[in-house]
């Protein structure tokens, strides 16, 4: 019997062996491990248990993984950083029993907001999540959506007061473009808009996340690689995209098919820009 779950250690290991290849250090190659389950596991909970959703969470997770290799932000805080932010995102979307515990997504979003400034719209969202959640309360929760908020402003007024150093808008998107790929940029813009049929939190903490991310892109230095954010965010919306796309088949080993077929045309670019740096 296949066990759809398997995807998400699988490629936790694939990731990590991937990593050590690269010449990366054990460290760094376990938190990209973390990060290939992290976000395998979020791609599964917007999709849902199936075997297409599978396929579809491990093609997009091996298209973040790659991604961040070939940005060349592949050590340990980068990793790490998405890695949370990923499971943070996964606890939002997947469905549980009504009295579960918020508080994992609350902890692993502040630890990716710490981690990296693209994930800080992460808390305020989590915030909420926590204070309307039927867990019991207590007077520290209403603080967290009310620094997220503060901070996520922060993080955009100093990104926006360096803004004058910066590329142009269409060069860093033809910058995020030539990472990734038409294809998987197409279904990266598919799945973002996917996300809207979702979990409200879910789809919130995706476009807090888009939002926040586009902004650190935009106004980074000139010439500066893109973070880390991009391609992870790019990988989790094709993901969620691949996805839909199979569910429209109506046979399960169809679905399969064209969403092992989808991931594999839009892991070939990344895939072919690791080699090539190699």
């Amino acid at each position: 019997m296949v066990r759809p779950w398997l995807v998400i250690p699988v490629l936790g290991l694939a990731s990590g062996g991937v990593a050590l290849g690269a010449h990366h250090s054990i460290a760094s190659a376990c938190a990209i491990a973390l990060l290939g389950a992290a976000l395998a596991a979020a791609i599964r909970a917007f999709n849902g248990p199936t075997l297409a959703a599978a396929v579809s969470a491990g093609a997009g997770a091996a298209l973040g993984v790659l991604g961040l290799l070939a940005v060349g932000a592949a050590s340990l805080r980068p990793a790490l950083g998405g890695a949370v932010a990923m499971f943070a995102i996964c606890e939002l979307a997947r469905a549980k029993p009504p009295n579960a515990s918020p508080l994992p997504a609350a902890f692993a979003a502040i630890a990716a907001g710490v981690l990296d400034p693209a994930y800080v719209a992460l808390i305020p969202v989590a915030g909420v999540h926590l204070v309307v959640s039927p867990w019991p309360h207590r007077p520290w929760m209403i603080a967290l959506p009310i620094t997220g908020v503060l901070a996520t402003g922060f993080v955009i007024a100093m990104a926006i007061s360096h803004a004058g150093h910066a590329d142009s808008a269409r060069v860093t998107l033809a910058r995020i473009g030539e990472l990734l790929g038409p294809l998987a940029a197409c279904a990266a813009l598919a799945g973002i808009a996917i996300c809207a049929t979702r979990a409200r939190f879910a789809a919130a903490a995706v476009y807090g996340v888009v939002a926040l991310t586009l902004v650190v892109a935009f106004t980074a230095t000139a010439g500066k690689p893109l973070g880390p954010a991009v391609p992870l965010v790019a990988a989790l919306a094709s993901g969620i995209a691949i996805g839909r796309l199979a569910a429209m088949i109506r046979m399960p080993v169809g679905q399969a098919f064209l969403g092992a077929t989808a991931g594999f045309v839009l892991v070939v670019v990344p895939a072919w820009s690791l080699v090539a740096s190699l």
